[in-house]
């Protein structure tokens, strides 16, 4: 998350376009780390692991909050994306109604 931050104030700083695509692209993988942290701590719920099970509200909690900064900081690649390709933002729509696959790496 640290490194989309500075991949972040990098694009805001330049608006260079294929830094923009590299936010957009870490901002995917992040996600699916996410996904995968969520499910590995409704596994360990599901087989009643003590520490997970007394921590739970606060590790989904963190994990909400992560997702929620790691989308603040990427949401200014779409706008350095819209100004150098002209008709991005029709594209970014289409791509949004198709989720990520959970085995990417």
């Amino acid at each position: 998350m640290i490194t989309n931050l500075k991949l972040c104030l990098s694009v805001f700083l330049s608006g260079d376009a294929d830094s923009a695509r590299r936010l957009r692209r870490a901002k995917q993988r992040f996600r699916v780390l996410e996904r995968r942290y969520a499910h590995a701590h409704v596994e360990r719920l599901h087989h009643q692991v003590v520490q997970s099970i007394e921590t739970s509200s606060l590790h989904l909690g963190l994990l909400s909050d992560m997702k929620r900064l790691n989308s603040l900081f990427c949401s200014i690649a779409y706008g350095v994306l819209e100004q150098a390709e002209p008709g991005y933002e029709t594209e970014h729509a289409a791509s949004m109604e198709t989720p990520p696959d959970l085995h990417e790496s």
